[in-house]
């Protein structure tokens, strides 16, 4: 399959369920490498499952627990693939569909698929509970490929539920590198930004990345602010470290791309 262009995650779930193919037939047989005892012992709430991309379906590994985020086991296996997009908030949302999976899929079309040598994506977002609250979970998946297709025909996935661990809006994405032998590397570990940027940068961060935008020097942003060199280059330090971009040119980017500048 040749694509023109990678797709934002709608239309590529879109284009899934309407391109020819048989169904992921593996999902149940993956699921059983799951360690019970483990899943069992896990300190924060998690469900594993298997996505099948062209059979618009989810196949879940039976819970240890009777409920998660409130939903019931013989719930969720009734439910399309499309469901945990439904209940997931609309800003975490918009910024996977936009830009996580396609960043997602073009860190993968530049890889040559290697034996023994597998990635994982995990990142954060918010997810309405059956109740109608909110909890803040993370999500890692591993993207499964069939020959002669450039996109994902299902995906490996699991879903921990970290509401007491985490409670800002903050989006992280990290790759990791995983080899024979359980060697894991970690690729790249980057934020994004929501509209709101009230637990990202402060108003005064958000000055001095504006007038940084436009090529001013750390002295030229202190003489229009007046207010010390040092405390720039605090503000500097600070949005990178949160942030966790490797440089002012990815924090500007990210900031322009969602709105921030």
């Amino acid at each position: 399959m040749k694509d023109s262009k990678i797709p934002s995650y709608a239309d590529f779930l879109k284009h899934s369920r309407n391109r020819p193919g048989s169904p992921f037939s593996e999902a149940e047989k993956i699921l059983l490498h799951f360690d019970s005892e483990s899943l069992n012992n896990n300190f924060f709430p998690s469900i594993y499952y298997v996505s099948d991309y062209i059979e618009n379906s989810n196949c879940f590994r039976p819970f240890s627990t009777s409920h998660f985020l409130g939903y019931s086991c013989e719930f969720l296996v009734d439910t399309d693939i499309l469901f945990f997009n439904r209940i997931r908030n609309r800003e975490d949302m918009k910024i996977f569909d936009e830009q996580i999976f396609p960043d997602q899929m073009a860190f993968l079309s530049n890889r040559k698929r290697e034996e023994n040598v597998n990635y994982t994506f995990t990142t954060n977002f918010r997810i309405r509970n059956s109740d109608g609250s909110w909890s803040s979970v993370v999500q890692c998946t591993h993207y499964l490929f069939k020959e002669n297709y450039r996109l994902p025909v299902a995906s490996i996935n699991s879903l921990t539920d970290l509401t007491y661990f985490k409670s800002d809006s903050k989006i992280s994405h990290l790759i990791e590198k995983h080899e024979a032998g359980g060697e894991k590397t970690l690729i790249e570990n980057r934020s994004y930004f929501l509209q709101n940027t009230e637990y990202i940068l402060s108003k005064r961060e958000i000055d001095v990345l504006k007038l940084a935008s436009q090529g001013m020097g750390s002295k030229e942003i202190a003489d229009r602010l007046n207010i010390s060199i040092n405390t720039i280059n605090n503000h500097r330090r600070n949005m990178l470290m949160r942030s966790n971009c490797k440089n002012f040119l990815q924090l500007v980017d990210i900031a322009v791309k969602n709105g921030v500048l």
